[in-house]
């Protein structure tokens, strides 16, 4: 019988139990468990605690639920501007610590992708059923999802990621919080998003 993988503690992360990480997210699936696991990996490659700032950074490349684990796991936000979307439709993330220099990439090995997939196909299908039947398949989509979780914490990181080298990047800069007054709609507007004065919406 293989060995168990045992899950190492995540250097500098506030996460003790997945459940901690679930109440953050809001439900426990595969995608999202692979967003822990993958951020806590970075931070053990990088040898880094979470960060509180801003000098780590993430890209990820596709915006499901492996994205909000990543979040939780790295304490990178949209909101401090160093959580970022290149929406490639890649189950991968690239990983930037400013205040060492390292960097790295990590993506999903494809038989790891492929099965994942598979719970998502079943989840997308369960959306599509008549309000009367999906509560019930809503119930059996949880548990194979759980099922393949606790499959996935049998796997050691290399049988999940593979590590490459991450594409350049240059931190992007912050709103310049110049503002204008939309003509069209009266509302305030960062300049940098107005085109002739008026607001994407109106323009």
């Amino acid at each position: 019988m293989a060995k168990r993988f045992k899950q190492p503690p995540i250097k500098g992360c506030c996460m003790t139990d997945l459940q901690e990480a679930v109440s953050f997210h809001g439900h426990l699936c595969p995608m999202f468990y692979l967003g822990v696991r993958m951020g806590g990996l970075a931070l053990k490659k990088l040898d880094r605690a979470r960060e509180r700032g801003v000098k780590l950074h993430a890209v990820v490349e596709f915006a499901n639920c492996f994205g909000d684990g990543i979040q939780y796991v790295t304490g990178a936000t949209f909101g401090k501007n160093n959580l970022h979307l290149a929406d490639r439709g890649k189950f991968a993330a690239s990983f930037y610590d400013l205040s060492s220099g390292k960097n790295l990439r990590l993506r999903m090995k494809k038989d790891i992708v492929e099965k994942v997939l598979e719970y998502g196909r079943a989840g997308r299908d369960v959306k599509r059923l008549p309000p009367a039947e999906r509560e019930e398949e809503t119930r059996r989509l949880m548990a194979m999802g759980r099922e393949m979780v606790e499959r996935l914490k049998g796997l050691s990181d290399e049988e999940l990621f593979e590590v490459t080298d991450a594409p350049g990047f240059t931190p992007p800069e912050g709103p310049s919080l110049d503002y204008v007054v939309c003509p069209g709609c009266g509302e305030v507007t960062l300049k940098e998003y107005a085109e002739k004065g008026l607001c994407g919406s109106c323009g």
